[in-house]
């Protein structure tokens, strides 16, 4: 058995076997510019070093960007930038037709009973139907960002809630009473704490959007990260079908209401259900995750961003002041595991390093 001596600042290291040698080159303690010598041989670099290489495993197989790039059905670039267009008008089409509603209203050409008088109070009340129809798009490309990046959809998933707290404001806006004392009554300072609210959201939305961390280096093979994408991409396609399902049933719920003397339109209504279902998605995705990686790394910080939708959820579901600090909450703490995960990640170095004293 060959015995190699190392030769790092003039100290002379060893005797190593080939095997051991490699062990020491892949630990970093030496690299593969580092002079060794073979029982009393020149020195040479260990990369020169007969019998030091090895034959390399044979390539991977030709790897289609399809299956890291396709969406699914109806979530292609082709079907968003019809559904795009179709939000798009519908959103203007709704606002006016709600700002003709609103006008009708005031001068009593139409009678309106029950809860849906709520959405005829005032003008900024015709701004709830075309925000209305922009987040169910927002939630439409939260779907579409499930199969290329979790990181991504939990950031849509803020941007959705941004737009809700938004949509709340403007139609607490038609609660408020203007008058000519120096007072804050209910309304006024709920109104005031959704607009903190958004303002944090908002910036939670936007550091998503702005820090890919997609892009950090996974652990898994191509061939496992195929088979995850793919498994990613059936589960967008079944919240899809879930998503039309919810949002038909929470349409026709809502008309029902509005004959029934009811109607009004608060956050609860579709979303939800439908951060119910996410919620499922999410930890579908997070389990699908565990089994192909060991990565703690990567499991703590999307089992955080589970935890952030979860609460999420409940502050949809809640209301008042409780649903405010809900959100904050949820805003925070998804600032806080980005700003963790940017923090702690060091990318793979391609510089070799030395022995150490």
């Amino acid at each position: 058995m060959a015995k190699i001596f190392v030769l790092v600042n003039e100290d002379i290291y060893g005797p190593y076997s080939m095997d051991g040698l490699r062990e020491h080159v892949s630990a970093g303690n030496f690299n593969t510019s580092t002079l060794c010598s073979t029982d009393g041989g020149d020195w040479v670099s260990i990369e020169e070093l007969p019998g030091y290489r090895v034959a390399l495993p044979p390539p991977p197989l030709k790897v289609d960007e399809a299956d890291f790039t396709y969406r699914g059905f109806m979530l292609g670039e082709v079907a968003e930038s019809r559904i795009r267009t179709l939000a798009i008008y519908g959103a203007l089409v709704g606002f006016v037709c709600h700002l003709l509603l609103w006008l009708s209203h005031a001068n009593k050409w139409i009678q309106l009973e029950g809860d849906a008088v709520n959405l005829l109070k005032s003008p900024f009340s015709a701004l709830y139907t075309p925000f209305s129809i922009l987040l169910a798009y927002e939630a439409y490309q939260l779907i579409r960002e499930i199969p290329t990046s979790f990181s991504n959809s939990v950031g849509k998933q803020f941007e959705i809630v941004t737009l809700l707290v938004v949509r709340d404001i403007f139609k607490g806006l038609s609660y408020i009473n203007v008058t000519d004392e120096w007072s804050l009554d209910g309304n006024l300072k709920l109104l005031l704490l959704e607009c903190l609210t958004f303002l944090i959201l908002f910036y939670t939305s936007m550091n998503y959007r702005k820090c890919n961390i997609s892009l950090m280096l996974s652990t898994m093979e191509v061939d496992v990260l195929k088979t995850y994408v793919k498994s990613k991409r059936i589960i967008a396609q079944f919240l899809l079908l879930t998503y039309f399902l919810i949002a038909s049933l929470a349409f026709g719920g809502w008309l029902m209401g509005v004959f029934n003397g009811q109607g009004d339109a608060d956050r609860r209504i579709f979303f939800l259900d439908f951060f119910t279902v996410l919620i499922l998605a999410d930890i579908l995705i997070l389990l699908i995750f565990y089994k192909y990686s060991d990565d703690f790394y990567a499991l703590a910080r999307n089992t955080g961003f589970v935890l952030a939708t979860v609460i999420l959820r409940v502050a949809i579901g809640a209301s008042g002041v409780s649903a405010i600090i809900l959100f904050i909450v949820s805003g925070v703490l998804g600032i806080a595991i980005l700003r963790i995960s940017l923090h702690f990640y060091n990318a793979p170095s391609a510089r070799g390093r030395h022995v150490s004293a």
